[in-house]
């Protein structure tokens, strides 16, 4: 299996933490109080999807005498990365590590996919955690794509998110 949306937001993760920017996949156990620096909490918000094809059927792939029938649908992606920084950081800490989100992704794509928009709030505090967050997404194209054994084989044998040009 190739992860699905978990295996997205992993790549996201992967590609923050590779190019500097202290990154976490939404709802990672430690607590953001704990947190030194700024820090990215990166998660799927919202997936919409539109028919793609007759009965969402993409066409065939053959490998050899093995034949994959491809099935999908156009999908438009969201991440939520919402960024914290602590009160000595404070706001300018989130609106840097913000902007450097948006250039990474920007430029080198989300974790396979091509981005066609980026939004920023302003960064709040919040009381309770102790810390500002400034609340970011992305909106990604792509193709959730299952394949499928031609001819009487084993059915679905994969799901995946994959890119599209917008």
């Amino acid at each position: 299996m190739s992860g699905g949306f978990n295996g997205l937001r992993e790549r996201v993760v992967a590609l923050l933490r590779e190019n500097g920017v202290n990154a976490v996949p939404a709802g990672a156990p430690e607590p953001a109080g704990r947190w030194r620096e700024a820090t990215a909490a990166v998660s799927v918000k919202r997936v919409r999807c539109a028919d793609s094809g007759f009965q969402n059927y993409l066409g065939s792939e053959a490998n050899g005498s093995r034949v994959t029938e491809l099935y999908g649908r156009a999908a438009d992606i969201t991440l939520a990365i919402d960024v914290y920084a602590p009160p000595d950081g404070g706001e300018g800490a989130c609106q840097e590590t913000a902007e450097k989100i948006a250039e990474l992704l920007l430029t080198r794509g989300a974790g396979g996919l091509e981005p066609a928009e980026w939004t920023a709030e302003r960064a709040e505090w919040l009381d309770r955690e102790g810390m500002y967050r400034l609340r970011t997404e992305c909106l990604c194209r792509a193709w959730l794509t299952v394949a499928a054994e031609a001819e009487g084989g084993p059915g679905f044998t994969d799901f995946e998110v994959k890119g599209r040009k917008a």
